[in-house]
């Protein structure tokens, strides 16, 4: 964001989560990407009201992720405050999923927007398809990809 937006956004947006224990986030890290992560997943119902919400205040994109034992990831994309996709990485299989209108494959186009390097297309297409060992692997790249932390080791795990 540009320095001077972030410094009149960032506190709104941590008045709607900072004080909640089982969350973690980088919003004071220098770069144009940032994250509020429930490391055991355990507060995911409320990060899920969040990203249409910021991504309305920062007239920009923002992606909601919930991982699911290694084997899919539920995605939503929004951008300026409205929702673009309801996707799925992997094999959604969960009963407590059934009713997730949005186990369908991401749509790349979707997501193109947010490719910091248009000659990675190709890799762009695997992050969001067939997930081959954990599906933490594709958001991985899909956070390279981006330069959005989508998916950060460092927050999740709390890792240097």
């Amino acid at each position: 964001p540009e320095q001077s937006r972030w410094v009149q956004i960032k506190p709104q947006i941590e008045a709607m989560f900072k004080g909640m224990d089982g969350l973690a986030d980088n919003l004071s890290a220098d770069g144009t990407g940032f994250a509020i992560v429930s490391p055991y997943g355990d507060m995911g119902m409320f990060l899920a009201e969040l990203p249409e919400k910021i991504s309305a205040l920062t007239g920009g994109w923002a992606v909601f992720t919930n991982c699911c034992d290694s084997d899919f990831a539920l995605l939503e994309l929004y951008h300026n405050g409205e929702l673009v996709e309801k996707s799925c990485i992997g094999e959604c299989y969960y009963e407590e999923f059934e009713d997730f209108d949005g186990c369908t494959e991401p749509d790349v186009s979707n997501w193109m927007p947010l490719l910091l390097d248009a000659g990675r297309l190709q890799e762009l297409e695997l992050a969001l398809g067939e997930v081959e060992v954990f599906a933490e692997g594709n958001l991985r790249l899909l956070s390279i990809l981006t330069g959005m932390p989508i998916f950060d080791d460092t927050l999740v795990f709390g890792e240097e």
